[in-house]
């Protein structure tokens, strides 16, 4: 018998974001990537070849080595214990040759989590299965399955530090105080989970930073008014890898392939999928970077979460509307590429058969705060956010199967003025109304998020182009250029006054008739006659109206409250 073993790390947002110090949060996800590929190769190392006594070198080039059949060598020769299917940020899926190697996988990786990052919740559970006569990917649902009850019964890590209220606390996280942290002149009382995140040195990011240019190290070095917190995360993906046996089974090259083959197909393939996103997420990164403002040699953007197909950033606020469009919109092209060096075409030929189209999407939330805000309670309503932004899944799907959605990229954002209210459902309770009409009730919002960032030329054959259009990121882009456009006698002011602007705002508050009323008024004012792109009509959506209907619904919607508070966030040409 063989054992397929999985290691996953959980509560990392809450492991990141306990404390609202840049340096620990950058430390935590560190941590959390090493949980699942350094510890992980570090482990594999001492147990396939116990006779050395340091583990092998060159593991620095972790994808290279997973591929490298000398350091990753396939598990069917007798005198090996172990093969890496996959090792990524909190997350490592191995085969084991027997059940004693899979318990030492666990013990030791886990042991390493409670001695190098305390706090960290980390669990590993096993599985028997034949690889001559079981099917690996069924084994592989199961036992994802088996993990998360597993996982729901374990005790919480924070059952770690239980203390008497005598004890001084943490400075930073709130946890019992473990030793006093001298740095920088000060002196802090801090917890172990606090100090471990302090200590380690993340190079791995820092080595995505272009040639020349360095990542900001705290929040001084991001010299806004505005931070923004950024999470996107790739759409369908947990759809592929449910069925992912199922998926490739067209491109296996044997015929009658016995099951010892499909399985082995079924490793190599799933880790060149795996490898190969990580490379489209960093490389859609860089592109999305290429542009972002600089500040001298220094970029002020922190990466915390970088692999898969989840990206989380802090950065300056004013550019991160702008870098999130590019980062979606690179991230389908470069899951779209049939070159990627070792990987090739892996992702659109698992695509096209698990999604119907040879790339992937992805949504990403953006939570735009003030520097002084929680960064827990920014993250945590930038993945509410994220959610908003997946509904367009339901609105753009396959014209054979409206059940199927169709890769389309979005995104929503919130710009938070007053902290006194940061719930999601909330915020966009207060920007929705009701009418009642002769036949219905019509649904007003003051809103027109979410916004879809996929080329419409890449959506002509979905259903739901309509609803893409009526939501297009292009058309907030064209709004926000027709609120910039300057006045004709004094390049320093803008055509269109801010008293006017905060008149139409306002209006919105009060009835639809009202915001059409003074919409009307305005429009006849500033209008310019040679312009359409420019021109304040821009926001007309029926005669005379600032709202216009979604199709085939009764919401109505309007673009002019996105397009005043993102004016000041869109620097376009």
């Amino acid at each position: 018998m063989s054992f397929l073993v999985l290691l996953e790390t959980s509560g990392n947002q809450n492991f990141i974001f306990s404390t609202n110090k840049l340096r620990e949060n950058v430390g935590a996800s560190e941590l959390t990537y090493r949980a699942g590929t350094t510890w992980v190769f570090r482990v594999v190392d001492r147990l396939n070849y116990p006779q050395q006594s340091e583990p092998q070198p060159n593991r620095q080039y972790l994808r290279q080595d997973l591929l490298n059949r000398s350091f990753n060598p396939p598990i069917e020769p007798p005198h090996l214990a172990i093969e890496i299917i996959y090792a990524a940020s909190g997350k490592a899926l191995l085969l084991a040759k027997d059940e004693a190697t899979a318990k030492a996988i666990v013990q030791q990786i886990t042991q390493t989590a409670l001695i190098e990052a305390p706090g960290l919740e980390i669990c590993g559970i096993f599985k028997a299965f034949d690889w001559e006569t079981d099917v690996l990917g069924d084994i592989n649902r199961d036992l994802h399955r088996q993990f998360e009850q597993v996982r729901a019964e374990k005790p919480s890590a924070a059952m770690r530090f239980l203390r008497l209220p005598v004890v001084a606390e943490c400075e930073t996280s709130g946890l019992p105080a473990n030793e006093i942290h001298y740095a920088d002149g000060d002196s802090l009382q801090l917890s172990c989970v606090s100090i471990a995140k302090r200590n380690i040195k993340p190079n791995r990011l820092k080595s995505l930073a272009p040639a020349g240019y360095t990542f900001a190290e705290d929040l001084s070095q991001i010299d806004s008014d505005w931070l923004a917190i950024i999470h996107a995360d790739g759409n369908g993906l947990g759809q592929i890898f449910l069925k992912f046996h199922e998926h490739i089974q067209a491109s296996i090259a044997e015929n009658n392939p016995t099951k010892a083959a499909k399985n082995r197909h079924y490793v190599d393939t799933l880790r060149r999928f795996s490898i190969a996103l990580d490379i489209c997420t960093e490389n859609a990164f860089a592109t999305a970077l290429a542009d972002f403002p600089k500040t001298g040699t220094v970029i002020p953007l922190i990466p915390l979460i970088l692999g898969g197909d989840d990206l989380t950033v802090v950065c300056d606020g004013r550019a991160s509307l702008q870098f999130t469009k590019r980062f979606l919109q690179a991230f389908e092209r470069e899951t779209g590429r049939l070159d990627l060096p070792d990987v090739g075409s892996v992702i659109p030929d698992v695509a096209k058969e698990a999604l119907k189209a040879a790339r992937l999407s992805a949504c990403a939330g953006v939570s735009i705060i003030k520097p002084h805000f929680p960064f827990s309670v920014a993250y945590d309503l930038a993945e509410k956010l994220l959610k908003s932004a997946k509904t367009v899944k339901h609105k753009v799907t396959f014209p054979d199967d409206n059940h199927q959605p169709y890769p389309c990229s979005a995104m929503d954002f919130h710009i938070l003025y007053d902290s006194s209210g940061v719930d999601l459902k909330q915020i966009r309770e207060k920007l929705k109304f009701s009418e009642s009409g002769s036949e219905d009730v019509s649904i007003y919002h003051r809103h027109n998020r979410p916004y879809v960032v996929t080329d419409l030329s890449d959506l002509a054959s979905a259903n739901g182009v309509d609803w893409s259009k009526h939501h297009h990121w292009e058309g907030l882009e064209t709004q926000v250029r027709a609120l910039q456009v300057k006045d004709e006698n004094d390049a320093e002011r803008r055509k269109l006054p801010n008293s006017q602007l905060h008149n139409l705002r306002s209006g919105l508050f009060l009835s639809r008739a009202v915001a059409d009323s003074r919409f009307r008024l305005v429009r006849d004012r500033y209008r310019i006659a040679d312009s359409e792109q420019l021109d304040i009509c821009v926001f007309e959506g029926e005669a005379g109206s600032l709202f216009q209907p979604e199709p085939d619904s009764t919401i109505y919607t309007t673009g002019l409250l996105d397009a005043i508070d993102v004016s000041e966030f869109l620097q376009l040409p």
